[in-house]
């Protein structure tokens, strides 16, 4: 599992725009990414956990009110646990092979 804050114009080069810059309010975001449970260790409560503690340390920084997941096409399943965490899907890029969610503290 891998988190930063990173100033938002980071997501915005000329590979792609991962989201439009105007909505984020502050300078920086917070992405959580690189989050990956091996098959067998599923079900076991290990990627919740996991994922809030990530949250609670992206949740320090009073500069970042907005949050972003970058999941690949076909991840089915780290798509749904994303949404039951709160997470939105945003939209769509690169073609639709990279989902992107969101989740505002505003």
């Amino acid at each position: 599992m891998y988190s930063n804050i990173s100033p938002k114009e980071t997501y915005s080069n000329e590979f792609a725009t991962f989201f439009d810059l105007s909505s984020v309010s502050q300078n920086n975001v917070g992405c959580l990414s690189q989050f990956y449970i091996k098959e067998e260790y599923r079900q076991y409560g290990v990627g919740s956990i996991l994922f809030e503690m990530s949250m609670k340390w992206l949740e320090q920084f009073d500069d970042v009110e907005d949050y972003f997941i970058f999941v690949s096409n076909g991840n089915h399943n780290a798509l749904e646990f994303y949404k039951r965490k709160g997470f939105l899907v945003s939209h769509d890029i690169l073609d639709g092979f990279i989902t992107v969610l969101r989740n505002s503290q505003k």
